[in-house]
């Protein structure tokens, strides 16, 4: 018996990974308003380039942000959170 491979692993994973990340930053925006502004600064940066990251590897694989829902999506920035 064969098993059915799944036609676009690649897209289900991408699209879970951006629901966690996505919702991974929501979680954190709690805890940044009690760091430090340098602390909170350097984790609202390294959640941007992981963004970058993941759009530019989306494109490099033919999936469309939408289809991530990453169209519009920004790490929300430090003076957002003020």
């Amino acid at each position: 018996m064969t098993k059915r491979r799944n036609e676009q692993p690649h897209v289900e994973f991408m699209q879970s990974f951006t629901s966690e990340l996505k919702r991974d930053v929501k979680e954190s925006l709690r805890v940044w308003q009690t760091l430090s502004r340098e602390q909170a600064v350097g984790r609202q940066a390294a959640y941007a380039h992981i963004v970058f990251l993941l759009k530019r590897t989306a494109d490099a694989h033919g999936i469309a942000l939408a289809d991530l829902g990453l169209v519009d999506y920004e790490v929300p920035k430090i003076q957002d959170l003020e």
